[in-house]
Protein backbone atom coordinates (compact mmCIF):
# COMPACT_ATOMS: atom_id res chain seq x y z
CA UNK A 1 0.00 0.00 0.00
CA UNK A 2 1.43 3.34 -1.02
CA UNK A 3 0.30 6.93 -1.16
CA UNK A 4 0.32 8.86 -4.44
CA UNK A 5 -0.03 12.64 -4.59
CA UNK A 6 -1.79 14.71 -7.24
CA UNK A 7 -1.14 18.40 -7.88
CA UNK A 8 -2.84 20.77 -10.30
CA UNK A 9 -1.51 24.30 -10.53
CA UNK A 10 -0.49 27.01 -12.97
CA UNK A 11 2.18 28.44 -10.69
CA UNK A 12 5.62 26.84 -10.33
CA UNK A 13 5.85 28.08 -6.74
CA UNK A 14 2.51 26.44 -5.85
CA UNK A 15 3.68 23.18 -7.42
CA UNK A 16 6.87 23.20 -5.35
CA UNK A 17 4.99 24.04 -2.14
CA UNK A 18 2.37 21.33 -2.71
CA UNK A 19 5.05 18.78 -3.68
CA UNK A 20 7.01 19.40 -0.49
CA UNK A 21 3.81 19.22 1.56
CA UNK A 22 2.67 15.94 -0.04
CA UNK A 23 6.12 14.38 0.33
CA UNK A 24 6.12 15.35 4.01
CA UNK A 25 2.76 13.55 4.33
CA UNK A 26 4.20 10.30 2.96
CA UNK A 27 3.55 10.40 -0.79
CA UNK A 28 5.94 8.12 -2.68
CA UNK A 29 5.06 9.52 -6.13
CA UNK A 30 3.49 12.80 -7.21
CA UNK A 31 1.64 13.50 -10.45
CA UNK A 32 1.67 17.15 -11.54
CA UNK A 33 -0.97 18.66 -13.84
CA UNK A 34 0.23 22.00 -15.22
CA UNK A 35 -2.52 22.85 -17.71
CA UNK A 36 -4.16 26.27 -17.44
CA UNK A 37 -7.78 25.16 -17.78
CA UNK A 38 -9.96 22.80 -15.83
CA UNK A 39 -10.48 20.32 -18.67
CA UNK A 40 -7.16 18.46 -18.81
CA UNK A 41 -6.95 15.55 -16.41
CA UNK A 42 -4.32 13.34 -18.05
CA UNK A 43 -2.08 13.21 -14.99
CA UNK A 44 -5.06 12.51 -12.73
CA UNK A 45 -5.99 9.56 -14.95
CA UNK A 46 -2.38 8.34 -14.79
CA UNK A 47 -2.36 8.71 -11.00
CA UNK A 48 -5.59 6.74 -10.59
CA UNK A 49 -4.41 4.03 -12.99
CA UNK A 50 -1.20 3.61 -10.97
CA UNK A 51 -3.15 2.89 -7.78
CA UNK A 52 -4.16 -0.56 -6.62
CA UNK A 53 -6.32 -1.94 -3.82
CA UNK A 54 -5.59 -0.28 -0.47
CA UNK A 55 -3.52 2.59 -1.93
CA UNK A 56 -4.27 6.25 -1.27
CA UNK A 57 -4.63 9.21 -3.62
CA UNK A 58 -3.65 12.36 -1.72
CA UNK A 59 -4.41 15.99 -2.59
CA UNK A 60 -3.99 19.13 -0.52
CA UNK A 61 -7.53 20.43 -1.24
CA UNK A 62 -10.57 19.05 -3.06
CA UNK A 63 -10.50 21.94 -5.55
CA UNK A 64 -7.24 20.54 -6.95
CA UNK A 65 -8.98 17.29 -7.83
CA UNK A 66 -11.99 18.61 -9.79
CA UNK A 67 -14.29 21.57 -10.40
CA UNK A 68 -17.76 20.33 -9.57
CA UNK A 69 -19.54 18.15 -7.09
CA UNK A 70 -20.58 15.86 -9.95
CA UNK A 71 -16.99 15.33 -11.13
CA UNK A 72 -15.97 14.80 -7.49
CA UNK A 73 -18.58 12.06 -7.15
CA UNK A 74 -17.39 10.41 -10.38
CA UNK A 75 -13.80 10.39 -9.12
CA UNK A 76 -14.85 9.09 -5.71
CA UNK A 77 -16.88 6.26 -7.32
CA UNK A 78 -13.91 5.36 -9.52
CA UNK A 79 -11.61 5.27 -6.49
CA UNK A 80 -14.17 3.29 -4.50
CA UNK A 81 -14.47 0.72 -7.30
CA UNK A 82 -10.69 0.26 -7.22
CA UNK A 83 -10.81 0.10 -3.39
CA UNK A 84 -8.52 3.15 -3.22
CA UNK A 85 -8.70 5.79 -0.49
CA UNK A 86 -8.92 9.54 -1.09
CA UNK A 87 -7.11 11.80 1.35
CA UNK A 88 -7.67 15.56 1.34
CA UNK A 89 -4.95 16.71 3.68
CA UNK A 90 -5.73 20.37 4.42
CA UNK A 91 -9.43 19.63 4.86
CA UNK A 92 -8.70 16.65 7.13
CA UNK A 93 -10.72 14.18 5.05
CA UNK A 94 -9.86 10.54 4.38
CA UNK A 95 -12.38 8.28 2.65
CA UNK A 96 -11.18 5.23 4.60
CA UNK A 97 -12.28 6.85 7.86
CA UNK A 98 -15.94 6.89 8.77
CA UNK A 99 -16.93 10.54 8.59
CA UNK A 100 -20.08 12.11 9.85
CA UNK A 101 -22.35 13.98 7.47
CA UNK A 102 -21.31 17.26 9.13
CA UNK A 103 -17.62 16.73 8.29
CA UNK A 104 -18.44 15.81 4.71
CA UNK A 105 -20.71 18.85 4.25
CA UNK A 106 -18.06 21.19 5.68
CA UNK A 107 -15.55 19.72 3.25
CA UNK A 108 -17.97 20.18 0.33
CA UNK A 109 -18.74 23.80 1.27
CA UNK A 110 -15.01 24.60 1.34
CA UNK A 111 -14.66 22.81 -1.99
CA UNK A 112 -17.37 24.91 -3.65
CA UNK A 113 -15.83 28.14 -2.30
CA UNK A 114 -12.37 27.13 -3.56
CA UNK A 115 -13.78 26.46 -7.02
CA UNK A 116 -15.46 29.88 -7.12
CA UNK A 117 -12.18 31.55 -6.20
CA UNK A 118 -10.24 29.55 -8.82
CA UNK A 119 -12.74 30.39 -11.55
CA UNK A 120 -12.62 34.06 -10.58
CA UNK A 121 -8.80 34.06 -10.76
CA UNK A 122 -8.84 32.37 -14.17
CA UNK A 123 -11.41 34.90 -15.39
CA UNK A 124 -9.27 37.80 -14.21
CA UNK A 125 -6.19 36.30 -15.88
CA UNK A 126 -8.19 36.06 -19.11
CA UNK A 127 -8.93 39.78 -18.87
CA UNK A 128 -12.53 39.64 -17.75
CA UNK A 129 -13.66 42.85 -16.09
CA UNK A 130 -15.17 42.59 -12.63
CA UNK A 131 -18.18 44.63 -11.63
CA UNK A 132 -20.88 46.56 -13.38
CA UNK A 133 -20.35 47.49 -17.04
CA UNK A 134 -19.30 51.09 -17.67
CA UNK A 135 -22.03 53.51 -18.72
CA UNK A 136 -19.85 55.12 -21.39
CA UNK A 137 -17.41 53.53 -23.82
CA UNK A 138 -13.99 55.04 -24.41
CA UNK A 139 -15.18 56.46 -27.73
CA UNK A 140 -18.22 58.08 -26.09
CA UNK A 141 -15.98 59.68 -23.46
CA UNK A 142 -13.80 61.25 -26.18
CA UNK A 143 -16.93 62.51 -27.96
CA UNK A 144 -18.26 63.93 -24.69
CA UNK A 145 -14.99 65.78 -24.04
CA UNK A 146 -15.24 67.40 -27.50
CA UNK A 147 -18.93 68.28 -27.04
CA UNK A 148 -18.30 69.74 -23.59
CA UNK A 149 -16.33 72.59 -25.16
CA UNK A 150 -19.47 73.84 -26.93
CA UNK A 151 -22.29 72.57 -24.67
CA UNK A 152 -23.06 72.40 -20.99
CA UNK A 153 -22.29 69.27 -18.96
CA UNK A 154 -26.02 68.69 -18.48
CA UNK A 155 -26.69 68.80 -22.25
CA UNK A 156 -23.83 66.40 -23.01
CA UNK A 157 -24.94 64.03 -20.25
CA UNK A 158 -28.51 64.02 -21.62
CA UNK A 159 -27.19 63.29 -25.12
CA UNK A 160 -25.47 60.11 -23.83
CA UNK A 161 -28.27 59.15 -21.44
CA UNK A 162 -26.24 59.39 -18.24
CA UNK A 163 -26.30 61.59 -15.17
CA UNK A 164 -24.14 64.72 -15.15
CA UNK A 165 -22.07 63.32 -12.26
CA UNK A 166 -21.40 60.12 -14.23
CA UNK A 167 -20.25 62.12 -17.24
CA UNK A 168 -17.95 64.32 -15.15
CA UNK A 169 -16.51 61.29 -13.33
CA UNK A 170 -15.68 59.56 -16.65
CA UNK A 171 -14.12 62.73 -18.07
CA UNK A 172 -12.03 63.29 -14.94
CA UNK A 173 -10.87 59.67 -14.99
CA UNK A 174 -9.87 60.01 -18.66
CA UNK A 175 -7.90 63.20 -17.96
CA UNK A 176 -6.04 61.51 -15.07
CA UNK A 177 -5.19 58.56 -17.32
CA UNK A 178 -3.72 60.74 -20.08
Amino acid sequence: MHKVGYIKSTSKQEIEEQSEFLISKGCSKIYVETSKGFQSKEKLKDAIESLSKGDTLAVTRLSILCISVQSLLEIMYELENKDVNLEVIQQNFNSKDNHSLDELLICLVEFVEDIKVEKRIIGLKNGKRVGRPLKLTQQQIFQAIKLKHSQSSKQVANKFGVARSTLLRHIAKQKRAS
